[in-house]
This record gives structure tokens, sequence and C-alpha cells, in this order.
């Protein structure tokens, strides 16, 4: 089969010929249509995560994926050949992921494609969607609460802001300036344009009392040590990226947390039920397999709006 794979940490990685994986028990073999590309892929490649997991070489990335189901593995049920199902890798070993033409999944993260969704649009939901869910969930937030969203149109964002608004609370949005319609079309309240303004001024003069909560996918120690300052005493700093320094925001009596797509993962039904009607599909761009150098370049960029997705077939 063809897969992008890389043969060590910070190596650039390209397509070539690698042996189909055999399904093992309780694992389904998909013939992938499509898969995603996120941060932490490009996280896994440079090795930031080597610390916390196994990895296995040649390293295959991606975590989700959506195609057709090859053969079944053992103690599998549920699933049959020749059907559509889109879901993640969910084991903690980095390097049997999705760029491929075929990826030997774990059954339990797994579902059926959804027929309203073409493969492109499945392959893009489960990673962020549900780290998204585990870092609303963590924030705690009700009604008419004030959150702020740390790059709040990438593609755990564009999912954040729409949940934000869902549990019927204001969403605060730093990110570029020409995503500014786009966040609003997920559902915030308020945009800060980073690159010609403060945010931490703007979000002081927008909420002077402080806010509830502040949601980080950025990762930018700085930036967030002085927007959680804003942040007022019973409210929480949340991040999918970096630890917060818990000991100085209980001083403020503030708590931080870090989250990941793993405290919200026995979610995934629930939230697949939500697309289209009740959460829509954040925006996506697309990259032939063949393209995939670009796709990473693109998303190495850190300005993507949205998710990107690669299409095998």
């Amino acid at each position: 089969m063809r897969a992008f794979a890389t043969d060590g940490f910070g190596q650039a990685g390209n397509i070539r010929a690698l042996p189909v994986p055999d399904p093992g028990e309780g694992e389904v073999l998909v013939r992938i249509k499509a898969a995603s590309i996120s941060m932490t892929d490009l996280s896994v490649m440079a090795g930031h995560l080597k610390d916390y997991m196994e990895h296995v070489f040649p390293l295959i990335p991606g975590i989700d994926a959506s195609g057709v189901v090859e053969q079944v593995g053992p103690g599998v049920t549920g699933f049959r050949q020749g059907e559509e199902v889109f879901g993640f890798e969910s084991r903690q070993v980095m390097g049997r992921g999705t760029w491929a033409e075929l990826g030997a999944l774990p059954s339990t993260s797994l579902m059926p494609k959804p027929s309203s969704l073409d493969h492109h649009e499945a392959a893009v939901l489960p990673h962020c969607a549900l780290t998204a869910v585990a870092a609303v969930d963590a924030a705690g937030l009700g009604p008419d609460s004030l959150t702020v969203l740390l790059v709040a149109t990438g593609g755990v964002g564009s999912f954040a802001t729409q949940l934000v608004a869902k549990a019927g609370g204001c969403g605060i949005a730093i990110t570029r300036p020409e995503y500014g319609d786009y966040a609003r079309s997920l559902g915030a309240t308020d945009v800060i344009d980073y690159t010609t303004m403060d945010p931490v001024a703007a979000v002081r003069e927008l909420c002077p009392e402080g806010v509830d909560a502040l949601i980080d996918m950025a990762g930018v120690p700085e930036l967030t040590s002085a927007l959680a300052a804003e942040v007022h005493p019973g409210g929480k700093v949340v991040s999918v990226v970096m630890a917060p320094d818990v000991e100085a925001l209980a001083a403020r009596h503030v708590e931080g947390l870090l989250t990941s797509r793993w405290a919200a993962q026995h979610r995934f039904g629930e939230i697949t039920e939500l697309f289209p009607e009740s959460l829509k599909l954040p925006a996506i761009q697309t990259f032939p397999f063949e393209d995939v150098g670009a796709a990473i370049a693109l998303q190495a960029t850190r300005h993507v709006h949205g998710k990107l997705a690669i299409v095998l077939t």
C-alpha cells in the first residue's frame, strides 16, 4: 500500500510502499478515502510527544479517517466488509496512523459514516470535535458565561466556538481579521483581531469585570498567561496544548486544567449525531494525497481556518 511515513523525528517524510497492516484483535482494516491533518500530527512528527507515549517507525501520522471496511479482525462484531465508516486512532501508540491507503483501526473508535457527509467531511470531525468537547466540558460553561477562545477558528476552535454558543454562552474569539466573519458564523459574539490590537486590552475593555473562562488552543505561554489574568476568581483556564500554571492560577482562585480528546472519546457517538443539524462542519480545504507535503506546510503556518483533509481515492 502507499503511505506517507517518516523514519525519524524531525524528518520530512515521503509517500512510499509499506506492508498492509493485519487487523488484530478488535481491529478493523479500513480502506481510507480521506484523512485529516492537525497540529497534533505535526507534533508527533517533530517528536514533541515522544516522552509521553510509544512511537513506532516507519511512523505514519494521522489520527482521523473515513473510508470503507476492507476486513474485520478477530473479535469484532457490528461491522461488515464494504461498509462506509469513519473514526480515529485511539491507541496510545503513535505511528500507525491514517495517512495511508489502508489502516487497522480499533473497532471501538469507528462509527458508520453518516450518509449526509462525504468522506473528506467525515474525516475532519473526530479528533478536533472531541478535543473541543473535552475543553468546553472542562470549562463548565453555563448560560450567559463569558469565554475567551484563543485560536477560535482553527480545527478545534471551529467546534469549540460552536459549543460555547450552544451552551448559551458568549464566545469572544481571538483570531485573524480575515477570519472574523467565519468566527461569527460559528456563533462568536465578539471578535478580536490580534494582529492590529492588544488582545488582552481588548478583552479587558469588553469585559471589565473579567471573564468566566479562557480556552487556550494556541499554546503561546506569554499570551495565555496574560489572558488568564482576565479570568475572574471562580473561573477556569482550560488548555488543549500545554499545562496552565496551576499554582499561580489557584492563588487567584482560578482553576487551571489541561485536557485532550482522551477525556471525551466516550462521547463519539453522541457528538456524531449532532452533525449537520445541530453543529456545522468547519471550513475544509482538501489536498490530493500526492500533495500531502503542501498540506503539511500550510498546517505548519498555524494560520489555517477550519480543517485540512487529504483525499486518497
